[in-house]
């Protein structure tokens, strides 16, 4: 009976953690221009990790709750990160199968940039084609992202006295 309640308090621990952090992703990281995205590393922390269920429920309900109060499209910023979430979960699977920090550089790198590319596509489909391309990536917010993104997961993985994660460094 004990084991229930333990389970009822680590989803609602999760899901009012995850309201947090997308209070803090609205609240905060989306008002600069480089537009840091938290989820989006969550999920490359998580496939990086090999925790691929967490990372498509986080996704997607990282997703929605962005979506409940961000100016844009109902669903996209949700599509977005599953979109990436699986691309970056095929990618891990078929070509980076340990973990090095060559690795985490380039799921980063894959995970800005495909994450980016899938707005622009999306947003040009809702909005009928009028942002050019050069224009949307010509811009210091993408690769403000891309060293954030790297810079923290390398950051994360390179704390190895911590044993949070369960893989071989």
């Amino acid at each position: 009976m004990s084991y229930d309640y333990k389970i009822m308090f680590l989803i609602f621990f999760t899901v009012f953690a995850l309201i947090i952090l997308a209070s803090f992703q609205i609240a905060f990281l989306n008002q600069f221009r480089w537009g840091f995205n938290i989820f989006l590393v969550l999920i490359s922390l998580l496939i990086l990790t090999k925790n691929i269920y967490s990372a498509i429920f986080l996704g997607w309900f990282g997703g929605f709750l962005i979506d409940t109060v961000y100016f844009s499209v109902f669903g996209v910023t949700s599509l977005l990160l599953l979109l990436t979430a699986a691309f970056l979960i095929i990618l891990q699977k078929k070509v980076l199968l340990t973990l090095k920090s060559e690795n985490i550089l380039i799921i980063t790198v894959f995970a800005v940039f495909f994450y980016h590319f899938l707005a622009w596509i999306i947003n040009n489909i809702l909005i009928r084609g009028q942002e050019k391309f050069s224009f949307y990536f010509l811009n210091s917010g993408i690769m403000a992202e891309l060293v954030l993104t790297a810079v923290l997961l390398l950051i994360i993985f390179s704390v190895k006295s911590i044993k949070i994660f369960r893989f071989n460094v």
